[in-house]
């Protein structure tokens, strides 16, 4: 159970997680850049890691994503994507924002500075809403089925069907919180477009949000990390002319987790992030 912890104890403030931190984040953050030996750490513990997860190894068609994949460590805002590292606030301002969504972000950041952070769907155990689920730090399971490809997330029990029988969404298709995911194949990249949404969710969980135009397109691709490991690149472009200007583009990445299962998520027993007139009052 330990390994299946790691990230999370990482993120309680281990050496390691410190000098992961200070890879990721500008230095004006306050705790300066990683030290050669933090550095060095940090590589160690990741190959021990990954050694461990490819054990059990992932399918070697690139086109097989079936199995367990984990995102490292938390990040709970979508950025745009950048050809080089940008603190969290260089890159927030290139979201490219109508003045509607700059609006509402405002707010969402006005009201979670004074610790009245506004609910989202998952604290009412509602399903996430998509790419927002795909930021969660639980692991996803891949289940292949003829014309489907099926997406388990542990968080809440979040289920996503990806149709890869060709076929637009059918006639009436309802406005759901994971809309309708419509797949095919460009080479080994598996292409995921979905829409119909309601607009119950949020694009991330600290302020993005979005009307009923979303659309996501999503490129999943396999390659091999630097640590001999299996991991899947995610490509989310991001569309709503309502709330911004243009498409634009963030990624998430996660290792083949050879180790893990799927356990249960109970959501709506003792739920301590349930709002209360709207705002989450878990601190």
């Amino acid at each position: 159970m330990a390994k299946r912890l790691s990230w999370g104890m990482l993120a309680c403030g281990s050496m390691l997680a410190v000098a992961s931190a200070a890879l990721a984040q500008d230095e004006s953050a306050g705790a300066g850049p990683p030290t050669p030996a933090q550095i060095a750490a940090l590589e160690r513990f990741n190959a021990e890691e990954s050694a461990e997860w490819n054990r059990n190894p992932a399918p070697k068609d690139l086109r097989d994503f079936s199995g367990v994949w984990w995102t490292r460590g938390y990040d709970r805002t979508y950025r745009p994507v950048t050809d080089r590292p940008m603190s969290p606030e260089e890159s927030a301002k290139l979201l490219p924002l109508t003045p509607r969504e700059a609006a509402s972000r405002r707010h969402h950041l006005d009201m979670e500075s004074i610790g009245q952070p506004i609910a989202d769907a998952p604290t009412q155990c509602f399903p996430h809403g998509v790419p927002r689920i795909m930021a969660s730090p639980y692991p996803i399971q891949f289940v292949y089925s003829p014309g489907l490809i099926t997406l388990l997330h542990e968080v809440a029990h979040n289920v996503r069907f990806i149709h890869m029988d060709g076929k637009p969404p059918p006639a009436g298709t309802p406005r759901t919180f994971l809309g309708y995911s419509v797949g095919h194949w460009e080479g080994d990249t598996l292409v995921v477009v979905t829409d119909h949404f309601n607009d119950r969710t949020q694009i991330d969980e600290e302020s993005l949000s979005h009307g009923l135009k979303l659309k996501v397109t999503e490129r999943f691709t396999r390659f091999t990390n630097r640590y001999g490991g299996a991991e899947l690149r995610d490509r989310i472009t991001i569309e709503d002319p309502d709330h911004y200007t243009r498409a634009w583009t963030a990624e998430r990445t996660y290792p083949w987790r050879g180790d893990v299962r799927i356990e249960e998520y109970s959501c709506e027993e003792n739920n301590r992030n349930a709002p209360v007139n709207g705002i989450t009052v878990a601190k």
